[in-house]
Order: C-alpha cells, then sequence, then structure tokens
C-alpha cells in the first residue's frame, strides 16, 4: 500500500514533465540516479552524429562508469522504448515510456552516454580517428547514420528537444524492461 501512495503522486508529476517535454516546451535530460536505463526502436535515423570516449560518474555515489558519448544534431527513432528498472523495497519495478508508433519521436541536440549498443548500422561520410594523449582513445563522425532495431543502454541523455508522438507511461511491478 506505501508503494502505491509514494508512486500516484511521482507518477503525476512525471507525466507533466512527460507531457512538457512531448510537446518540445521542456528540455529533455534522463537520468536514473545511478541506475541505467534501456532503448529500443525499430529504426534510428539522423544527422551529425559524433562519438567520443568518456566517463559518467553518478553524483550520489560517484561510481564511475566508462561510455561513449554520442551526439546527434537532429534524431528521428521509430517504434521508441525506454526503460527504466527501479528497485524498492517491494521488490523491482520498471517505468516504461513508448512513442513513435505512428509518427516517428524526433530529437535534436542528442547526447546519451552509453556503454553498450547493438544494431544493424549504415553510416555516411564517416571520419574516424585514433586520439593522442597519456589516455589515448577515439573519435568519430558522421554526417548520416541510419540503426535498425537499435538496442542500447545509457546512463544519461539529454536533449535540446523531444517531440514524442503517441506517448504512453506505465509504471509495471517487476521486470518489464524493453529488452
Amino acid at each position: 500500500m506505501r508503494f502505491w501512495l509514494l508512486m500516484g503522486p511521482a507518477s503525476v508529476a512525471a507525466g507533466g514533465v512527460l507531457a512538457g517535454t512531448a510537446t518540445g516546451a521542456l528540455a529533455a535530460s534522463v537520468a536514473a540516479s545511478g541506475e541505467a536505463f534501456k532503448v529500443s526502436a525499430d529504426r534510428l535515423t539522423g544527422s551529425g552524429f559524433t562519438a567520443l570516449p568518456g566517463m559518467n560518474v553518478d553524483p550520489k555515489t560517484g561510481a564511475r562508469h566508462p561510455v561513449v558519448v554520442v551526439t546527434a544534431r537532429e534524431a528521428e527513432l521509430s517504434d521508441l522504448c525506454v526503460s527504466v528498472l527501479v528497485k524498492t523495497p517491494v521488490g523491482p519495478v520498471t517505468v516504461l515510456i513508448g512513442a513513435g508508433t505512428e509518427e516517428p519521436v524526433k530529437a535534436s541536440g542528442l547526447v546519451v552516454d552509453s556503454d553498450q549498443l547493438h544494431g544493424d548500422i549504415h553510416f555516411g561520410d564517416v571520419l574516424a580517428r585514433a586520439e593522442g594523449g597519456s589516455s589515448g582513445g577515439f573519435m568519430a563522425q558522421t554526417a548520416r547514420v541510419t540503426v535498425h532495431h537499435p538496442r542500447f543502454t545509457g546512463w544519461q541523455g539529454t536533449a535540446g528537444s523531444f517531440h514524442l508522438s503517441g506517448l504512453s507511461m506505465r509504471v509495471k511491478p517487476g521486470d518489464h524492461e524493453c529488452f
């Protein structure tokens, strides 16, 4: 009972934020308090992509996660699923967000810290190079990219704007992640 008393107001607040984000009225930022979130889609297309090595640091615990920081000037995702598995005193709970089944989700100024990516990828106009220095690394840029069936795990994400068509949000007891 306590769980639902806490989740009710939290769901209403999250719904208001999601509504503002879906219409592009609010900039979007996703961080799951040290927990990774999962994203899947049928297809991702976009322009102005870069990928650089980075480190995501949890502000609460200081835990460090090596990531690839992926940025996109513009991106579209069809049949988007975002999930966060939250550990609670009464067991795991999954927050699920879906959008883009009829019209693609559109984002601009997208930045995602990711440590895992799967999919069938086609790049156009690619520039890649190894970066020197004591830590080493790499940098990759592409003018256009298409990813069929993308699946990635992220630690943080931001966007200058998001348009989420056909938005739905659910809170489900148990593990019901996107993949």
